[in-house]
């Protein structure tokens, strides 16, 4: 192939300083010259007729992970048949891992590849040469450093951390922590070291600000062998140092008084790390007396920083005057920095946590109310009453979509004049259609939108933003919640959370309220026309009366088209009709229906409910129902004293799945009408018997005459 078996062209490439080797299209290595030998390890007659993933040697990346074979430069050259290079490292039959450069270049006969030649070679020197180079010109560098804080200025003139600096110019990442020189220094009782470790991992353990500033009071006084040790936060807005914590003093000193934004504070943001205050020589400061009487002599007061702001003091109080090592304040000052950063996370924890918990609160008072009234009402005015108190806000109101007329209809207020509450119609606005594109919430500057409807109404209530959060119940929006304020505000990511969950409940509460009413109402129809029935039934002992009654009244309440009431004869076996409303002649005349299989069914105490008349084997006249607009049907037995005395039918003119409620109004209701025929059988019965009675004294009266 390619003539590679002259000597000439064989002898030139093995005299190549750089590896030279030619792989065929089977990817098998046919050639490997001198300094491939030289440079790998591997002789030629243990590499050629091997596949280039066969040999020994591996191609690793910069963190050493083994590059696969379809990344080789050969793989990639015969793949996208052009030249490609790479750097990378490869590990030598002497397991040294080397970086090489490789380039490889297709080999092309008659316009097809038939095959790939690759160059390599070692380039250490080369990378050492620029890294001496680079050395040698940070060398000739003038670097601005502050002698004070060790920062050092950028050239984009910014003064930055020693360690960020050296970062950014390509020196590795920095860890921080501490040479044995240094802690024999700094720390020069081993106790130093243990009690920073502890408060250290006391602070990253613990988010309870109360247990941290203990923590670091009572090492204090344990590893400086002082009286005591105090912990005061600065108060910005009282100019007060107010007492966090303290160890050693007696509650009477500790709460002495006041603490007012004293000279520590002043020397801690002059750049002074400790103030020393003798109490002999301030016989004229404030609590002088106090001090005498503790037994303290002197006062040494380390400012407590986070970054660049002073956020309170940590005090040390000795007995004798004590002098106090550059180890003994490197480590106090370590200490109060450590304080430092414990009491701004766990404020800002606290924050957190505090607002959560509210959050959580007020949305289970919601849920409550939800869950314990069907008051609509009572619902809606909780709602709107916390959402603002919670958030600080101006006020909130709730509108119900009325899909009739297109209007959000105001159900509940807060925080709102009766005069903006009810300026006039709201129409169905953009925040629906926001709701249903799937924007969970709608913002509204009102000094953006002067051209809106009520911007004048606006200003004077003294709004400066809406924001409108849509209730879905299954997929529907059902309202708008909106928020007041008077300012611009951002709101963050759980306070939408928390107003979306708050939407969501109110949703629920609405269509449970509403279906509540529905159905009261519907049982308060129902009560009306049963206890109408029974008013009947005991007044009157004309059965036909309350059963015209009935046929006539459960169309009415139940919203039925017909209904009818058949009695057995004297026989027990055929039905004859009773009472009937809303049918045609025609249909009441069908012919009989005494073997219907519903009626069958009902007789033998059984209410049967057929959703489709026209269609169910149950019914013997599925034509003449047809006609007539029947949809659906309800029998009903009618019994009295425990025997059956016919049917009561129901039928409506749509589709119509019957409930439980409905099916037991309408059993009250046949009931009813068993009771009204027995009590007019009882009394036709009674009356024959005192007829009879009547006609045997007046013939007895005559045969005595």
């Amino acid at each position: 192939m390619f003539g590679w078996k002259r000597k000439t062209y064989r002898q030139i490439l093995d005299g190549m300083a750089n590896g030279v080797y030619l792989v065929d299209t089977d990817q098998k290595i046919r050639f490997w010259n001198r300094a491939a030998e030289s440079l790998t390890g591997f002789k030629a007659d243990e590499v050629i007729g091997s596949t280039i993933d066969g040999v020994d040697f591996k191609y690793e990346d910069e963190t050493g992970n083994t590059i696969q074979s379809f990344e080789y430069p050969v793989a990639l050259c015969f793949q996208e048949k052009k030249a490609v290079s790479k750097n990378f490292f490869i590990k030598t039959k002497d397991n040294v891992r080397i970086p090489v450069e490789e380039n490889a270049s297709p080999l092309f006969s008659n316009g097809k590849i038939k095959g790939v030649i690759a160059t390599f070679r070692d380039v250490t020197r080369c990378i050492r040469s620029v890294e001496s180079r680079l050395k040698s010109e940070r060398k000739e560098r003038l670097i601005p450093i502050c002698g004070w804080c060790k920062k050092i200025r950028s050239d984009e003139n910014y003064w930055e951390q020693l360690e960020s600096y050296l970062t950014n110019e390509g020196f590795g990442v920095f860890t921080h922590g501490m040479c044995p020189s240094c802690a024999d220094k700094i720390f020069e009782k081993k106790v130093y070291l243990e009690s920073y470790q502890d408060i250290c991992k006391s602070i990253s353990a613990s988010i309870s600000l109360d247990e941290v500033l203990k923590l670091i009071t009572t090492n204090v006084v344990k590893v400086m062998n002082v009286k005591a040790s105090s912990l005061r936060l600065l108060n910005k807005e009282t100019e007060q140092l107010e007492l966090a914590a303290y160890y050693g003093l007696s509650e009477r000193y500790a709460n002495k008084g006041p603490v007012s934004y004293d000279a520590s504070i002043d020397d801690a943001r002059a750049g002074k790390t400790v103030s020393v205050y003798d109490i002999a020589e301030h016989t004229d400061s404030e609590y002088y007396k106090e001090a005498t009487e503790e037994g303290i002599s002197t006062i040494l007061s380390i400012p407590l920083r986070f970054e660049t702001e002073v956020i309170g003091v940590l005090r040390m109080y000795a007995a004798e005057p004590v002098k106090y090592t550059t180890e003994d304040l490197n480590f106090i000052c370590a200490i109060a920095e450590q304080g430092a950063i414990a009491i701004v996370n766990a404020r800002r924890f606290e924050r957190a946590v505090s607002k959560e918990k509210e959050y959580l609160r007020v949305f289970e008072e919601v849920a409550k109310v939800v869950s314990s009234t069907l008051n609509l009402n009572e619902v809606l005015d909780a709602i709107v009453k916390k959402i603002p108190q919670v958030m600080g806000l101006k006020g909130s109101s709730l509108r119900l979509l009325n899909k009739e007329n297109n209007q959000l209809e105001l159900v509940a207020y807060y925080g709102l004049s009766e005069k903006y509450a009810n300026k006039g119609p709201v129409s169905y606005d953009a925040s629906i259609d926001n709701a249903l594109a799937g924007k969970p919430v709608s913002e509204y500057d009102i000094t953006e939108h002067k051209d809106s409807k009520y911007y004048n109404e606006a200003l004077e209530e003294g709004i400066r933003s809406i924001l409108s959060i849509p209730m879905f119940f299954q997929a529907e929006v059902t309202g708008v919640l909106r928020l007041y304020t008077t300012r611009p505000v951002k709101y963050k990511a759980e306070d939408l959370r928390f107003m979306e969950a708050i939407a969501e409940q109110t949703a629920i509460a609405i269509v449970n309220a509403k279906r509540f009413e529905t159905e009261i109402s519907k049982e308060k129809q129902y009560l009306s026309v049963f206890q109408e029935v029974t008013k009947a039934v005991s007044s009157t002992l004309m059965a036909s009366e309350v059963l015209d009654m009935i046929v006539k009244k459960i169309p009415e309440v139940m919203n039925l088209k017909a209904s009818t009431i058949r009695l057995l004869d004297h026989t027990g076996k055929k039905l004859k009709l009773a009472a009937a409303y809303g049918l045609s002649e025609k249909y009441l005349n069908r012919g009989p229906v005494d073997t219907e299989e519903n009626i069958i069914e009902a007789l033998n105490e059984k209410p049967v409910a057929i959703y489709d008349v026209t269609s169910d084997k149950k019914i013997q006249y599925q034509k003449e129902a047809a006609e007539e607009g029947i949809k659906s049907l309800l029998t009903l037995p009618v019994i009295a004293r425990g025997k059956v005395l016919g049917i009561l039918r129901l039928l409506t003119g749509e589709p119509r799945r019957f409930s439980r409620q409905e099916i037991d109004f309408a059993a009250s209701l046949a009931e009813q009408c068993g009771t009204a025929i027995e009590n007019a059988t009882m009394y036709e019965k009674t009356k024959k018997n005192y007829d009879d009675i009547m006609r045997y004294m007046d013939g007895a009266v005559l045969e005595a005459e």
